[in-house]
């Protein structure tokens, strides 16, 4: 009947019905469109994907988070959990790509790192520009921009800590630790309060480090001594997270650095038996993923625990 009632626009209706779904969509959702952001940088387009909460207040806190090797960002939003967090906690989230999804993060010590037009990638350079681009249009607060990021990405992660110390409050790197150069490179502004999550397990970024022809990745407890050091903590605690499922071979340590001249507290989730994966209490047994990347703890949602850390600072 309503169909008829418009014989002369039935596009113009079938329109609008097609309309009125995406709106009925996102509204029971909780959340609104993302939007993607394309800038140039390097003569080359560049693209991010920003996701507000509905009637988030603006400027909000700004989450960004970096993808693995080869990881999409569809896929990095599936595994980190993060947007229901930001939904439910009035945060954006930006999700920037990387070129050949391979993050430039600064010296290479495996193959060199990825270029553009003869150059290397100056990814330090584009999420400065993301970061600016955000702060300049009232969506992030340019006191409250954090950053996280997997793997490669967490690499990328700390690069930027040490780099846009006077854009980033605070960085959670996840299953990495930081290489030598980047510990040589690292001279930032300012202490940048940093968490880290890695399995002991983990054959990809090994835990305790290893060493190639072109350089050398740190261990973890390495990386986290350069950052206490840097912070001047002066005390360190560890306990044993509750264990949620027997059926879990893994178990969680946090350890926390505090007493620190910087203010700030740092913290690592060491994920004992843990493999190439992060935390989530969602996470469903795949064996054909934990016997390529190792165990999945689900003691933790790393999502909640990388938002409960970073959403205590502001530059």
């Amino acid at each position: 009947m309503r169909i008829r009632a418009c014989p002369s626009a039935l596009r113009h209706c079938l329109r609008a019905f097609a309309a009125a779904i995406v709106i009925v969509a996102l509204a029971v959702a909780g959340g609104r469109a993302d939007d993607t952001i394309t800038l140039t940088h390097q003569g080359v387009e560049r693209t991010a994907v920003l996701h507000q909460a509905a009637g988030a207040a603006r400027p909000a806190p700004l989450l960004i988070a970096l993808q693995g090797l080869g990881q999409s960002t569809d896929a990095l939003r599936d595994t980190l959990k993060l947007d229901p967090v930001a939904d439910r906690e009035g945060f954006a989230m930006l999700y920037p790509d990387a070129i050949e999804h391979k993050w430039s993060y600064g010296r290479p010590i495996i193959q060199p790192m990825p270029t553009v037009g003869g150059e290397t990638v100056d990814d330090v350079g584009f999420l400065r520009l993301l970061i600016d681009d955000l702060v300049s249009r009232k969506i992030a607060d340019p006191a409250r921009v954090y950053v996280t990021g997997m793997s490669r990405g967490g690499l990328m992660a700390f690069t930027l800590a040490c780099a846009l110390a006077d854009r980033i409050a605070a960085a959670a790197a996840l299953i990495t630790g930081m290489t030598e150069p980047q510990r040589e490179d690292c001279r930032p502004a300012r202490p940048v309060p940093i968490m880290a999550l890695a399995g002991t397990n983990d054959w990809a970024q090994s835990y305790d480090g290893w060493l190639t022809e072109m350089g050398r990745l740190l261990s973890v407890p390495e990386t986290m001594e350069f950052w206490r050091a840097l912070h001047g903590c002066g005390q360190q605690d560890r306990r044993m997270l509750p264990h949620r499922d027997d059926r879990d071979r893994t178990r969680v340590v946090l350890i926390e650095w505090s007493g620190c001249k910087s203010g700030a507290r740092l913290r690592l989730y060491r994920v004992n038996g843990g493999g190439h994966q992060i935390p989530s209490l969602t996470a469903v047994a795949d064996a054909q993923s934990e016997q390529r990347w190792g165990l999945r703890s689900r003691d933790v949602e790393t999502a909640e625990e990388v938002w409960t850390y970073v959403k205590g600072y502001a530059r």
